[in-house]
This record gives C-alpha cells, sequence and structure tokens, in this order.
C-alpha cells in the first residue's frame, strides 16, 4: 500500500481531505463553463433590531419549502421574534443550512407580503442571499438548488454531529452550469409568474375560508 504526504497548503478544489468533499467535487465541477455560485450572489448579513422585531414578517425554516413562503402559517405562529434574526428583502433567496434535504428553499417573492411588511426577519438558520447587482433577480437559481444534484451535493456537505448544517464556503462553492446562467432571465421570469400564481390561489382561498367565520 503506497501513502502519499500531503501538507494543508496543498488542499484545494481537487484536492481535499474529508470524503464528502470528494463527493461534492465530483457532482459539482462537470461543467467547465460553470461559475462558482459565490461569483452571482452575495450574503446578506443585516440583523433585525429590537424595536423592529415587534413589526416583523418572521419566518422559521418551516415557512419555505420548495421555492414557496408558507406566510400564512407564520403569521399565525405569531412570533414575536424572541431570538436574534437576520433581515430579508423582497427578491431574496433565503436558503436552509440545516437539513438542505427538507428542501428548505424560497423565493422572497413581493407578493407573498403584505403591505405593511417593511421587516422581515428570518431564522439564522438561512442563508439569506442577495444579488451582487441591485435589481437583478434570482428566481432562476432556485429550481437548480431544488435539482437533483445540488440537493445531493448539499446533503453531502453537510457537518455536525446532532444538526448537521451546510458550511457557507460548501454552498458557494457549488458550481452554476453555464446553460443554467443563460437561461436566468427566462428562468426568472417563469418561476416569478408560478409563484405569483400560487399567492393569488391562497389568498383567494383565505378568503372563501374565512366568509362563513
Amino acid at each position: 500500500m503506497k501513502l502519499a504526504v500531503r501538507t494543508l497548503a496543498e488542499l484545494g478544489p481537487g484536492l481535499v481531505l474529508a470524503p464528502e468533499r470528494h463527493i461534492v467535487h465530483a457532482t459539482m465541477t462537470g461543467d467547465p463553463g460553470s461559475v462558482p455560485l459565490g461569483d452571482l450572489v452575495r450574503e446578506r448579513l443585516e440583523r433585525v433590531t429590537v424595536s423592529e422585531a415587534t413589526r416583523a414578517l418572521v419566518l422559521d425554516t418551516t415557512h419555505a419549502r420548495d421555492g414557496v413562503l408558507d406566510v400564512t402559517s407564520a403569521r399565525a405562529a405569531k412570533d414575536a421574534a424572541k431570538s436574534a434574526k437576520k433581515r430579508a428583502h423582497p427578491g431574496d433567496l433565503i436558503v436552509s443550512r440545516l437539513r438542505p434535504y427538507l428542501r428548505q428553499i424560497a423565493l422572497v417573492h413581493p407578493r407573498a407580503l403584505a403591505k405593511d411588511d417593511d421587516v422581515i426577519a428570518v431564522s439564522t438558520e438561512f442563508y439569506v442571499l442577495a444579488a451582487l447587482r441591485e435589481g437583478d433577480a434570482l428566481g432562476w437559481l432556485v429550481p437548480w438548488l431544488l435539482s437533483d444534484d445540488v440537493q445531493r451535493a448539499l446533503a453531502a456537505a453537510q457537518e455536525g454531529g446532532h444538526h448537521p448544517r451546510v458550511p457557507r464556503s460548501s454552498l458557494f462553492a457549488l458550481r452554476v452550469p453555464a446553460r443554467v446562467v443563460r437561461a436566468r432571465k427566462k428562468t426568472s421570469r417563469d418561476l416569478e409568474a408560478a409563484l405569483t400564481g400560487v399567492y393569488v390561489a391562497t389568498s383567494a382561498l383565505r378568503r372563501v375560508l374565512g366568509s362563513t367565520r
């Protein structure tokens, strides 16, 4: 049996120690034109202040799934943001770092929000992703992040014991295929239109359910 001795300085995308990193690397680097996610988005690190928390819409990880925000459940929970919360803005993308196989990813779509939702507070278990350029849409990333290959890579990148989490470095190192980047404008339009339909239908259902009370 041959042994290879390497220094820490030699580690990189093609030479890693943990087996799960090999899985991520092999899964996500097949496209030579791919782009690291970290070159396309930035992490929003703003926090909601104590004074803002009383009027905030509070979103936990259970309120985001398959691209959709469950604002109805969030309002019913009436969480007064007792713990620290991150701030999100309309158009941002929230990605759970805890148990990514639960598909807790959603676009903060303006149609899901009420007019007085001027403060959106999300769990610190979310990565809040914002566009690098103001006004750019991020909806196109939702179907890619929810695709089987990316979900497997995120699951493989988890670290920790009782509540394994995906490190920021692993999320931002995921490589977005060139074809996905090229189609981003159309994909964003299609996704936002579909989400608008979801939220319009949800609002209509709430009105019907509440009409007999």
